[in-house]
């Protein structure tokens, strides 16, 4: 483990009282090490969006501790907590642009509310440098209504490193939603420069594992206020240990309709080298053929992600030998299954 920037212990979130109660968070426990991405995954309405404003306190727990970088937020005052939020800024689906406001005079605003006494030119110049940062040098003067919503997103990650001093952690709330798959790639790799070249922590609120597999290190998964598991993102997505887990990494989570003498084994692509064609080369090498039940797999770069599942052979000798060849192909997981069947 590295050092902790954000540490979350026995949180909860409760909105109403009586019997219009509804627990929003329960017993949140979550360390986020400095310096990484971290991804925290869930469907609409598992809880995702409160949790986020519980880690900056835009939202006051019911309960539980919220510490970062060492100091425990949910034990200060107005005025301390309002000073120790500066070194967290936030990102968000609808980019909360000023729309009567230029792209650049949109990332000078942190630094005007910061209060510093600095020479208007220094702002300028500091705003100019981010919009070169994030692409978008010759935008200074256009307005958010003169931008593509990519465009939007990377002006609001600018604004957000605007902050004085520099944001030690950015919150992406559903930051990419609203995009497109390309646009949504674009930002991803925005992102992840800027945590490698600035060293920002970066925590990735999202409904899309996909998200979750392109720029996380590890991941949470929230489910009906509940963290139901959390690890590195190869590992919950080559073997998800809870309900909640198969059903992100499945496409649909649907179950499957096969034949009850069927056995299943899915295969969970982490990093494998594309282009390997390993069912048709089990085929030709072993002799044996499988059924592709589904799919979900994409190439990223010359790797593959994604899942299939696949009908082993009735034969049993068969079918260990095509597990035996399965698990042997790097950056493949393969592990039998029965809870797809319906």
């Amino acid at each position: 483990m590295g050092e902790t920037i954000i540490k979350i212990e026995h949180l909860d979130k409760t909105f109403g009282a009586g019997d219009g109660t509804v627990e929003a968070l329960k017993d949140i426990n979550l360390e986020i090490e400095k310096g990484e991405i971290f991804g925290i995954i869930g469907l609409s309405g598992a809880g995702k969006s409160t949790l986020v404003r519980c880690i900056n306190l835009l939202e006051r727990p019911t309960a539980g501790k919220v510490t970062v970088n060492g100091q425990e937020l949910t034990a200060l005052k107005e005025k301390d907590l309002r000073k120790a939020r500066r070194s967290m800024s936030m990102i968000f689906q609808g980019f909360n642009l000023l729309m009567q406001r230029t792209a650049l005079e949109n990332i000078c605003f942190p630094l005007e509310l910061s209060g510093l006494r600095g020479e208007k030119g220094w702002r300028e110049k500091r705003a100019k440098e981010l919009l070169e940062m994030v692409g978008l040098p010759d935008k200074a003067d256009a307005y958010p209504v003169q931008l593509s919503g990519g465009q939007k997103q990377r002006i609001a990650i600018a604004r957000a490193l605007a902050e004085y001093p520099q944001p030690q952690v950015l919150l992406c709330d559903e930051a990419t939603s609203a995009l497109d798959p390309t646009t949504t790639q674009s930002i991803l790799e925005l992102l992840k420069r800027i945590n490698r070249e600035l060293g920002v922590t970066v925590v990735v609120i999202t409904h899309e594992m996909r998200v979750v597999e392109q720029i996380c290190d590890r991941v949470a998964i929230l489910d009906k206020g509940v963290i139901q598991e959390q690890g590195a993102v190869s590992d919950i997505f080559s073997n998800p240990r809870t309900e909640a887990g198969r059903r992100l990494v499945m496409p649909s989570g649907e179950k499957i309709h096969v034949l009850p003498e069927n056995r299943l084994v899915r295969l969970a692509f982490n990093g494998a080298a594309s282009g390997e064609p390993i069912i048709s080369t089990l085929a030709r090498e072993q002799g044996i053929l499988l059924n592709i039940i589904s799919a979900d797999t994409r190439t990223i770069g010359d790797k593959s992600f994604g899942t299939m599942v696949l009908g082993l052979p009735q034969d049993e000798t068969e079918a260990a030998r095509a597990l035996i060849y399965l698990r042997d192909i790097p950056g493949v997981t393969a592990e039998e299954v029965t809870d797809l069947v319906q």
